[in-house]
Formats: C-alpha cells, structure tokens, sequence
C-alpha cells in the first residue's frame, strides 16, 4: 500500500507539480475553479474554463498569465494531465482531475449535482482519490425540488404584488442571481437588477447564456416589477424601492432561525451547491479509494461518508483534508493507494496521529472497519 501526500496550503496543494487548487493566497501556479471571489487571487499564472477567465476579468484584476482551459480539454502538466469538467455551481465552474502515475485525483470545487438552467450541470468523473466540498455536508441539509421552490417564490412575489408593494430577491450577483433571473422566465413579471448584478448578467449573456429579458434598477426612479439584488446591496443609500418585501434565496434556509438572524421577509431553500444526500450520492458514483472532505462541514460529511458506504467497497478510508490557510506549519494527509512501487510516498503513521508539523494519515488496509477517524483542523 502507498501513501500519497497531499498538502493544504490555502488550497489543496500537490507539492509534486507545484500546483494549488483554488488557494486563496497568492501561489505561483493554481487552478481556479470558479469566479466567486474567495476563489480567486492573483496568481501569476492560473488555470481556468474561458467563462472563468471572463468572468474574472469583469469582476477585477486579471490573473497575471490565464491558460483558459474547455471542459474536457487534456493539458501536460510536469508529468501529469489536467483536465476541467463541469461542476454545476455557476457559468464557467470547473472540477479538476489530475491524472498522474500515482492514480486520478478529482477535486470537486464547489459543486451543484441537480440541474440548473445557467450553468454546464456537474458531471460524474470516476477518479481514486476524491477531494469533495462539504458546505452543506450536515443531514439538516437536504433540499426539496428545486421547481417547488420556484413555484413558491413565485406566489410570493405575486401576493407581495397584490398587497401593493414590491418583492425583492436576495441572490450573489454571480451565479445566484442569473439563476433565479432564468428560473423566473414565464411568470409574467417584470424582472429589475441591481446595477451590480445587470453587469454580470450582461457577461453571462455575452457568454452565450439564454436569459428572459430584464430591466437595470434605475437609482432615480422607483422600482416596478420583481427586483434581484446582491444581498450586500440591499441597504445601499439611493435605492427607491418603496414599498417593499425581502425574500433571501439560500441553502443556508434550511435554518429555522435564517429569517429572523437576516430580518427578512421571506426565506426559500434555493442552492448552487448540492445538499446532503447529493454530496454522499456523487462520492459514490465517483467510486474512490480515498475521499478527502474540505470546505464546510467535511468532519460531519467524512463521518457520514464512512457510515454510509457499504461493507464491499473497494475502499472506505475517508477523513478530513486540513491544514492552516498561509500558517507556518504544513499537514499532510496521505491518501492510501493500492498502487506499488510508487517513489515519494510519506512514511505511515498511527492514524490520526500527528508528528510534529506533518500529519501522515494512512489506513492499515482498504475496509470500512479500518477507515480513519475525521482529523480536526
């Protein structure tokens, strides 16, 4: 059995190739997974979908050297293959797979598995290490159908309307916001963007995204219609909304306490990301031998992963990547692989144990008895 290191280092990091997976530090060479801009930093030269490299350079500075990357397109990389596939989250999100001669390494990125009307829905690529966000990795998180949701936003506007007064979504002006736009279609309401969100959309739209048509929210004139804003914006000075009711669109509004913490009107269990259920259904289908959780709650998901998987699985050796984001100490996590002769591998630990500044996880052998305990951060 062989251990592979695999480092945090503000973002997955592959000391072999010198390369990080959406760190958000600056690093020398990273993939960039997506737009959102806790993803993004100015490295000097970044690997992204061309929809990724757009979006970025509307939204800020462009990465110093962009190597724009089609989905399913292979690019050489030290000895390795890298290739981007669609990870369902917003226009332009990207899984990363590195196939390399140690095995196939997936990292998911944020992830959104149910479809969606405006970005490439995430795909199933099989892989032997799994590297799996976990933002909505707790069982309270499992989303009902998205088009129930919809139809309920939808009578909500309506009744808020009918009482005279103006509905007004929260949704991030990248992904969030074109995605309630597009689910919003055929209503028969007319549909007003913050500045900051009509900016974006143009983008999508320039990108090739089929959207209803919208309005940009005129600061000197009243809103008329369903109005979609970036949370961050609805306390801007200027914005003569009148009377008017708030609805925030999030996963997180699974929480009983969502409405009265963002003292809203209204709050509807409306996601880019996967939920729960999703989150165990795709580290199955992907079929790894290790799965690494990152990204929210990863201990919660990589307990129930290890529960959930059943007694003939290949492997069941699942636990939680971690690290410090920029910290002078590095953690590595080594992820069991049947694969001999293999050079550069860690030397194996007591599972869970930490030896100085590097944490050597290994599992004795490939069973769900023997899987690892989640490691704290």
């Amino acid at each position: 059995m062989i251990a592979h290191p695999i480092l945090w280092d503000s973002g997955v990091f592959f000391p072999g190739l010198q390369l990080w997976l959406d760190p958000r530090l600056p690093r020398p060479r990273a993939v960039v997974s997506h737009a959102h801009s806790d993803h993004v930093a100015l490295h000097p030269v970044g690997f992204m979908t061309p929809a990724t490299g757009r979006l970025i350079s509307h939204r800020r500075t462009v990465i110093g050297r962009v190597h724009a990357l089609p989905y399913g397109t292979p690019l050489s990389l030290g000895g390795a293959r890298l290739t981007l596939h669609p990870a369902g989250h917003v226009l332009g999100s990207a899984q990363t797979l590195l196939e390399t001669d140690f095995g196939r390494v997936l990292y998911t990125g944020d992830l959104k598995v149910r479809a969606g009307l405006t970005a490439a829905p995430a795909s199933v690529v099989p892989a032997d290490v799994l590297v799996l966000e976990s933002t909505f990795g707790k069982p309270r998180y499992r989303f009902p159908d998205s088009g129930e949701v919809v139809d309920a936003v939808v009578r909500w506007c309506a009744r808020v309307q009918a009482d005279g007064a103006t509905p007004v979504l929260l949704g991030y002006s990248l992904g969030k916001g074109q995605e309630v736009l597009a689910a919003l279609a055929g209503a028969g309401f007319r549909l007003v963007l913050h500045p900051v969100l009509h900016a974006v959309t143009e983008v999508y739209r320039e990108l090739g995204c089929s959207l209803p048509d919208y309005q940009r929210l005129d600061r000197e004139a009243p809103a008329e219609g369903v109005v979609i804003m970036p949370p961050q914006a609805r306390r801007a000075v200027g914005l003569r909304l009148g009377s008017h009711r708030v609805a925030a669109l999030t996963g997180w509004a699974m929480d009983a306490s969502l409405k009265d913490r963002l003292q809203v009107d209204a709050v509807f269990p409306l996601s880019d990301h996967a939920d729960f259920d999703e989150l165990c259904q795709y580290a199955e289908a992907v079929g790894p031998q290790m799965t690494y959780t990152v990204l929210g709650f990863d201990e919660d998901l990589a307990l129930a992963l290890r529960r959930r998987r059943p007694a003939a699985a290949a492997a069941a050796a699942i636990t939680v990547l971690t690290g410090l984001n920029g910290g002078s100490r590095d953690q590595y996590l080594c992820a069991p692989m049947r694969r001999p002769g293999l050079r550069g591998a860690l030397a194996a630990t007591q599972s869970g144990s930490l030896g100085g500044s590097r944490l050597a996880h290994t599992a004795p052998a490939l069973t769900r008895e023997s899987a690892t305990r989640p490691t704290g951060s």
